[in-house]
C-alpha cells in the first residue's frame, strides 16, 4: 500500500509541476536566525490558504488543522499534551465532492512567513475511512513529496503519526484524496533560518480609499439593450454577455479563429462609426459600462464539454496560465475594440469589417460570473483555475502568452474585476492574493479594477430587511477583511435586491398597507444606505426590467425596477422612481457618519462632498410592521437660517415630496416610518 501512494503521489506531483521550468525552492537559504533544536512553528489562520476554495462557503475551516497547535505537542512526554486529543476537522461539509476533483483532490498550503529547516510533521488521524494523504515542501512553483500515507479508517487506531521533512522550505501543503480524512491537528517541527515576523495585526489601519459620491455609487445589472433614459439613475452598467457572444467561431482553431465585437451594436454607414447602446450610455451619461462575460466559446458548447473551463484545446490543464491562450486573446480583441487606447487593426481578429478599436466605451472587465457557485457540481472553479485564466486575461500571463493576449497588453487603461463571488467569500479572496504573491514574478494582484462579492439577504425562504440581515454589518467586516489583502482595490457589491412577486424565495419583505412594488423599492433604498456606510465602493443592483409574469415563483425573475409591458412600452415602478429620487437628492454626497441604530428611529448623516457644509439625514424606522413614529425630534445642530427640508419618496416622482422644516433648538419635528425620509440642513459654523 506504501508503495502505491507514493507513486501516485509522485506522479501527481509531475502533473501538478507541468508548468514549472526555471523553478526554485529553499535549499540554502541565507543563514541569520540559529536554533538549538526543532521547536513547534506556530501557523497564522491569516497565512492558510485553501486552494480548493471551500473555507468560507463548503462549510470546512481549513485552519482546523492547527488551530488546537496550544494544546499539543506530540514530541513531549508531558501527560497533560499527551492526553489532549484534537477534534477540529478541516474538511467541508456542504456540497464536499465539488472540492475534491478526481487525481487532484483537496490542498491547503500553510505559508510559515519565513523559510525554516523542517524536521519533522505530526498528524492526529480521526478518520474512520481508509483514505490517501500526500505532504508537500517547496513552493507553488515546485512541491516536494515529502509523505504519502493511508488514513487507520478504525477507531482503535486513532493517534498521532509522525513523518520526517528533512527539507528547507517556508511553505508546507497537506493534500487529501476525499473529504471523509479526518486529519483533525497538524504540529510542524523546525528551525527558522531568520527572525520570526511578529504576528499578523488584527484590524487594518493603513490609507483607505476616498469615499464615492451617490451618482458614482450606483450600479444596475441587465442584459438586454435598453433606452439610455432608464439606466439614467445608474453609474455603474453591469450586462450579462457570453464568452459565445464574442467567440462564436467553432470552425477554426485558435490562432485562426475569429471573435465577433458586433452582438450588442452595428456599424453605422452614414455616421462610419460602431454605435451601440453601450456607446449611448457612455455618451450621455458617463456611464461606466463593463460586461460581466460568462462561460465558454461557441466551440465549448457542448454536452462532451460541459463541465470544463475554456481552455484552448481539450485536455489542457485547467490550473496553468498557458492553458487559456484563446481566451486570453479574445479578451484582447474585446479591450481593443472597446477600449481607450488604439491599436494596429491588422491585429485584430475580427469577422466583420472594418475593423475598429480604442472605441473608448469600457475600462472595466469581469470574466465570469459566479465561478465559485457550490450547486453546479463539476462545473465549480477552483481558485488556483480562476488565478490561472484571470493572470492569461491580464497581461497573457506576464506576457509569456504573447502580445495580443490580455486587456493590458491592449490597452494600459484595462482593468480586472473578479467574477461575482456568491457570497462575502473574503476567504477566496485571500486565496487569490497569494496565488499572485507566489505564481506571479511581479507579485501584482491582477484584479486591479475591483473585487466583486454578491450577497441577498435571505433566510433561505423568503427576502428579510437589510436590517434583519444585519447587511452593514456583514459588509462592514468583508470590506475591513478586503482592506487587509488588497488596501488598493474598490470593492463592489455585484449583486442585491429582492423579488416583488411573494411566491419567490426572494420575495421583498412586506409592509401593512403597501404594495408589493413600493415593499421592493423601500428595501432597496434601506440596502443601498447599509452597503454605503458599510465602507463598500459600489452598490449593483439586481435586476434592472422585469419579464416574467408578476406572480412568477421563480427565483429572481420579478426582481426588475421597470417592466416590459405586453404592448413593448416600458413601465417604470415605485423603485424606479425611488432610486432615481435618491440619485438626484444625494448625488453629490457621500456617506459620512452612523448617528443612530439603535430604537425606533435609525439616523444616517451624509454630506456634500463639494459643500461640505450641505448634509443630509437619512431616516427610518427598521421594521417591517407598519411601524411609525410622531414628532422624532432629529438633532441637527446649528443650521442656515433654521431652515430644513424634508423629502419623501413617491411613486411617480424621479426628485420626490419636498416639504419646508424648521428647525427649533437644533432639532427638527419630523414624522418617521418604515419607508425612508431624507431632510436637508446647511450647517453653520
Amino acid at each position: 500500500m506504501k508503495k502505491l501512494l507514493t507513486f501516485v503521489a509522485t506522479a501527481f506531483v509531475l502533473l501538478f509541476s507541468c508548468q514549472n521550468k526555471g523553478k526554485h525552492s529553499i535549499e540554502n537559504p541565507s543563514s541569520g536566525f540559529e536554533c538549538s533544536a526543532p521547536q513547534k512553528i506556530s501557523v497564522y489562520k491569516e497565512f492558510v490558504y485553501d486552494l480548493s476554495g471551500y473555507a468560507d462557503e463548503g462549510g470546512g475551516k481549513p485552519f482546523n488543522l492547527f488551530d488546537e497547535n496550544d494544546f499539543v505537542d506530540p514530541r513531549s512526554e508531558n501527560k497533560l499534551t499527551d492526553n489532549y486529543i484534537p477534534t477540529t476537522d478541516p474538511q467541508p461539509t456542504f456540497h464536499p465532492s465539488i472540492y475534491f476533483p478526481q487525481n487532484v483532490g483537496s490542498r491547503v498550503v500553510a505559508d510559515l512567513q519565513t523559510p525554516y529547516k523542517l524536521s519533522e510533521v505530526y498528524l492526529y488521524d480521526r478518520s474512520r475511512t481508509v483514505d490517501s494523504v500526500w505532504v508537500y515542501t517547496g513552493n507553488m512553483l515546485n512541491w516536494k513529496l515529502k509523505a504519502a500515507f493511508a488514513t487507520q479508517g478504525d477507531p482503535g487506531m486513532w493517534g498521532w503519526r509522525k513523518f520526517p521533512l528533512g527539507d528547507s522550505s517556508q511553505y508546507v501543503m497537506i493534500r487529501f484524496s476525499s473529504w471523509q480524512t479526518a486529519i483533525t491537528e497538524m504540529v510542524l517541527y523546525g528551525c527558522p533560518y531568520q527572525p520570526l515576523p511578529p504576528q499578523p495585526a488584527g484590524t487594518y489601519n493603513g490609507q483607505r480609499l476616498p469615499k464615492k459620491m451617490m451618482k458614482e455609487f450606483l450600479g444596475v445589472n441587465y442584459f438586454n439593450e435598453v433606452d439610455a433614459k432608464w439606466v439614467k439613475p445608474f453609474h455603474y452598467s453591469r450586462l450579462y454577455t457570453f464568452a459565445l457572444d464574442f467567440d462564436n467561431d467553432n470552425a477554426n482553431a485558435y490562432p485562426k479563429n475569429k471573435y465577433n465585437m458586433l452582438h450588442n451594436g452595428q456599424w453605422d454607414t452614414q455616421k462610419k462609426e460602431y454605435v451601440s447602446f453601450m456607446a449611448n450610455i457612455k455618451q450621455q451619461y458617463n456611464g461606466n459600462v463593463w460586461c460581466s462575460i460568462m462561460g465558454k466559446p461557441l466551440w465549448m458548447n457542448d454536452a462532451r464539454y460541459e463541465n470544463l473551463r475554456p481552455v484552448t484545446q481539450i485536455g489542457m490543464d485547467p490550473e496553468n496560465t498557458m492553458s487559456y491562450a484563446r481566451h486570453a486573446n479574445m479578451m484582447w480583441n474585446i479591450a481593443a475594440f472597446f477600449g481607450n487606447s488604439k491599436v494596429d487593426t491588422n491585429l485584430l481578429a475580427l469577422s466583420h469589417e472594418p475593423k475598429g478599436s480604442g472605441l473608448g466605451i469600457m475600462s472595466l472587465y469581469e470574466n465570469g460570473n459566479e465561478d465559485d457557485a457550490t450547486w453546479v457540481g463539476e462545473k465549480y472553479c477552483n481558485p488556483v483555475e480562476y488565478f490561472a485564466e484571470s493572470s492569461a486575461d491580464y497581461d497573457g500571463g506576464e506576457g509569456r502568452l504573447g502580445k495580443t493576449c490580455g486587456i493590458k497588453n491592449a490597452d494600459s487603461t484595462a482593468r480586472l474585476m473578479t467574477s461575482g463571488m456568491i457570497e462575502l467569500d473574503t476567504n477566496r479572496v485571500r486565496v487569490y492574493k497569494f496565488l499572485c504573491n507566489t505564481l506571479r514574478k511581479d507579485k501584482k494582484f491582477i484584479w486591479d479594477g475591483g473585487i466583486q462579492y454578491h450577497h441577498y439577504s435571505t433566510n433561505g425562504t423568503h427576502g428579510i430587511t437589510p436590517e434583519e440581515d444585519s447587511l452593514r454589518w456583514k459588509l462592514l467586516r468583508a470590506r475591513e477583511a478586503t482592506y487587509k489583502i488588497a488596501p488598493n482595490v474598490e470593492c463592489f457589491l455585484g449583486e442585491n435586491g429582492y423579488d416583488k412577486s411573494q411566491n419567490s424565495r426572494q420575495a421583498t419583505p412586506m409592509v401593512p398597507g403597501l404594495s408589493e412594488q413600493q415593499c421592493q423599492g423601500i428595501f432597496i433604498l434601506r440596502s443601498i444606505n447599509a452597503t454605503a456606510f458599510s465602507g463598500f465602493d459600489a452598490y449593483i443592483l439586481y435586476w434592472l426590467r422585469d419579464s416574467a409574469v408578476k406572480n412568477d415563483p421563480r427565483v429572481y425573475l420579478t426582481s426588475g425596477v421597470f417592466r416590459q409591458t405586453d404592448d413593448g412600452k416600458m413601465q417604470p415602478l415605485a423603485a424606479w422612481y425611488y432610486i432615481s429620487t435618491f440619485v438626484n437628492v444625494l448625488g453629490n454626497y457621500v456617506a459620512d457618519e452612523v448617528v443612530n441604530e439603535k430604537g425606533n428611529v435609525w439616523v444616517y448623516k451624509y454630506r456634500n462632498k463639494l459643500y461640505p457644509d450641505s448634509v443630509a439625514y437619512f431616516l427610518y424606522c427598521p421594521t417591517h410592521n407598519g411601524a411609525m413614529v410622531e414628532n422624532y425630534k432629529l438633532k441637527a445642530g446649528l443650521t442656515h437660517n433654521n431652515n430644513a427640508y424634508e423629502v419623501d419618496f413617491a411613486d411617480n416622482s424621479v426628485h420626490g415630496l419636498v416639504t419646508n422644516r424648521k428647525v427649533a433648538n437644533g432639532t427638527i419635528n419630523i414624522s418617521v416610518s418604515e419607508k425612508p425620509s431624507i431632510v436637508l440642513v446647511e450647517e453653520k459654523k
